[in-house]
C-alpha cells in the first residue's frame, strides 16, 4: 500500500511539473489535439492507426528520434490518455528504448505502467483543476450524469478516465459508477455534445504528426547514420511507403519512362 501511495504520488508530481515545462497551466485543459503537443513541443512524431488485439499504443526510441503509435481502434478520449501514457515513457523511461502498451495487463513491470496511468490521469486532469469544475458544476449538490458528460468533454478525456478519477477524489461511489457507465453515447448526443470522443477513428486512416522521416534523413546526410540504419528506421516508424517511393524513383529513371499506377 505505502509502494502504491508513493506510485500515485511521484506520477503527480511528475505530472504537475511537465505541464509546467510545457508552460501549460493546471487551470487549462490540454490542447484538444494531445498529439500536435508533443510534436511541437517534444518533437515526437505520432502515428494514428489501427492496430489489433488489447494494443493501446508503443513507443519507440532510436538515436535522436522518438515515435508513439496510437491505436485508432480505441475511442478518441482513450487515444489521448495513451498518448500521454506513452509520453511519460518517453520522458522519465530514458533507458527504455521500446514498449508495447496494452489494456490492463501489465505483466512483470505492473509498477512502471501503473505510474504511466497515474502520470496520464493527473497530466490531463490534475486534481486542482477536476475539483474546481466539479464544485463549479455541481455547486453543493450530487454529481449526474449531465454533470459527467460536461467534464468529459472539458477535459476530453474518456468515460472510464472520469468515472476513476471522479471516485479517487471521492465524488462518486461504486454503486454510481455501475449505473452511469452505460449508454454514454446516446446520452452525451441527447444532451447535444459531439459525440466523437466516445467513438474510435478508424475510418480517418493513419494519421501522422511527424518530423521523423525528416530527422533520419538529416542524420542520414550528415552521415550520423548508413543507409541500411535510415532504411531500418523508417521500417520501424512505419514510413516503408517513402522507401518504397525512392525504389520506384530509382527504377523509373533506370527504365527511362514513368509510371501512373503504382503498388
Amino acid at each position: 500500500m505505502n509502494n502504491y501511495k508513493y506510485i500515485k504520488s511521484r506520477a503527480r508530481n511528475r505530472a504537475i511539473d511537465t505541464r509546467n515545462e510545457l508552460g501549460i497551466n493546471l487551470s487549462e485543459p490540454i490542447d484538444v489535439d494531445i498529439l500536435k503537443v508533443l510534436r511541437k513541443k517534444e518533437k515526437i512524431s505520432v502515428i494514428v492507426t489501427e492496430l489489433k488485439g488489447s494494443i493501446s499504443g508503443f513507443f519507440l526510441r532510436k538515436e535522436d528520434i522518438c515515435l508513439i503509435v496510437i491505436n485508432s481502434s480505441r475511442s478518441f478520449g482513450h487515444q489521448r490518455f495513451t498518448a500521454a501514457h506513452e509520453y511519460y515513457h518517453f520522458k522519465y523511461d530514458k533507458g527504455m528504448n521500446g514498449k508495447i502498451c496494452t489494456i490492463n495487463k501489465y505483466n512483470d513491470d505492473y509498477e512502471n505502467e501503473m505510474e504511466a496511468n497515474y502520470f496520464a490521469s493527473y497530466f490531463l486532469m490534475p486534481d486542482e483543476s477536476l475539483k474546481y469544475h466539479v464544485d463549479k458544476r455541481i455547486k453543493g449538490n450530487k454529481l449526474n450524469i449531465r454533470d459527467l458528460i460536461y467534464l468529459e468533454n472539458y477535459f476530453m478525456v474518456s468515460h472510464a478516465l472520469m468515472l476513476v478519477r471522479l471516485k479517487l477524489i471521492n465524488i462518486i461511489s461504486e454503486k454510481e459508477i455501475e449505473l452511469m457507465k452505460n449508454g454514454i453515447i446516446y446520452k452525451a448526443s441527447k444532451l447535444g455534445y459531439d459525440t466523437a470522443l466516445y467513438k474510435n477513428t478508424k475510418e480517418k486512416g493513419t494519421i501522422k504528426y511527424s518530423d521523423y522521416a525528416e530527422l533520419a534523413e538529416e542524420l542520414l546526410e550528415k552521415g550520423s547514420i548508413s543507409y541500411g540504419k535510415y532504411e531500418e528506421l523508417l521500417i520501424d516508424g512505419n514510413f516503408e511507403d517513402i522507401l518504397f517511393e525512392e525504389k520506384g524513383n530509382e527504377n523509373e529513371e533506370e527504365i527511362g519512362f514513368e509510371t501512373t499506377d503504382r503498388v
